[in-house]
């Protein structure tokens, strides 16, 4: 994040790859007129953050030493930014790695991942979904077939959207960089806890970990999920198939199953997967599976108990 030495100025979040400068197009759009139109860029490596003049008319200074032409360097909490002159002067707040991000192609309006969900247009009109399966790896679902994200790449979801995705962190930076807390649970560590009502009309969840165990509020999405640890439970049982192919439906198969359009089976997927992710548990993106550039699906674990209450 930059932030203004002009108290007046709001801070300014960066996209894995942020253009500085007073064109239209910058992430970060300035106005004095000693800034070029395309100033610098500010991206991430995967390790740190860096900084490259663009050739600018009038010069960017990092910590008051200029920066050559081309040239690409480092940048550290605290680190003064001088873009053009004084009147543009801005401090990296942070060096936390960036988090996906799409930003309409016309307008300004900038959707913002949280718990390593991202959704197009809007959090009630889920149509396109942007997920962290593990740590700095994106997918984008769409119309019921996953593959991976892309940066910079056109996303059309009322209206056309322009992804930012981070690369991946290396495996030496991920524990002193990333957002989410060392003691969160991961999905890969916890049990989904189901108990059901012998008429099948009412679903309770619970997320049982290593700090005990933490009950969801009902929601209409948790007989979806019930649908899904059930066809994995199934297929162990009777297949003779390994682990990987246990449990995937089509999304017509399971809309049928559902009485479900696929328009509402997408609603309540995003809807589980930000349930699970506010109630702490990490990489809650891979709550549910989908198999890249097919229209198959699954609960993303086999650690699933299902009882009758």
């Amino acid at each position: 994040m930059l932030k203004s030495h002009d108290p007046a100025r709001p801070p300014q979040s960066l996209a894995a790859r942020s253009l500085v400068g007073r064109a239209p197009g910058c992430a970060v759009r300035l106005e004095d007129p000693s800034v070029s139109a395309e100033h610098a860029s500010i991206f991430w490596t995967g390790a740190r953050w860096e900084l490259r003049d663009l050739a600018s008319r009038n010069g960017t200074f990092v910590d008051a030493a200029k920066v050559g032409a081309g040239k690409r360097v480092p940048l550290r909490t605290g680190a003064t930014i001088v873009f053009g002159s004084a009147a543009e002067t801005w401090t990296l707040g942070d060096e936390l790695p960036p988090v996906a991000s799409a930003r309409r192609a016309r307008g300004k309006a900038v959707r913002v991942a949280e718990h390593g969900l991202l959704v197009l247009p809007s959090d009630k009109d889920p149509r396109v979904s942007v997920i962290e399966t593990v740590p700095g790896h994106w997918l984008v679902e769409d119309h019921g077939a996953s593959r991976p994200a892309v940066d910079q790449e056109l996303l059309e979801a009322d209206g056309a959207w322009v992804l930012s995705v981070p690369p991946p962190v290396p495996a030496g930076a991920v524990d002193t960089t990333r957002r989410v807390s060392k003691a969160a649970p991961a999905l890969s560590n916890v049990t989904l806890d189901f108990a059901v009502s012998r008429d099948e009309e009412h679903v309770e969840l619970a997320v049982v970990h290593a700090r005990g165990v933490t009950a969801l509020p009902a929601r209409a999405h948790h007989y979806l999920l019930l649908t899904l640890a059930r066809a994995r439970q199934t297929a162990a049982a009777s297949s003779d198939l390994p682990a990987a192919e246990h449990g995937w439906l089509h999304v017509e198969e399971l809309g049928d199953m559902l009485h479900l359009d696929p328009e509402h089976l997408s609603v309540l997927i995003f809807r589980a997967r930000e349930q699970l992710a506010s109630s702490g548990v990490g990489n809650a993106g891979a709550l549910i599976e989908r198999r890249p550039s097919t229209r198959q699906l699954r609960l993303g674990t086999d650690r699933v108990v299902v009882r009758i209450a």
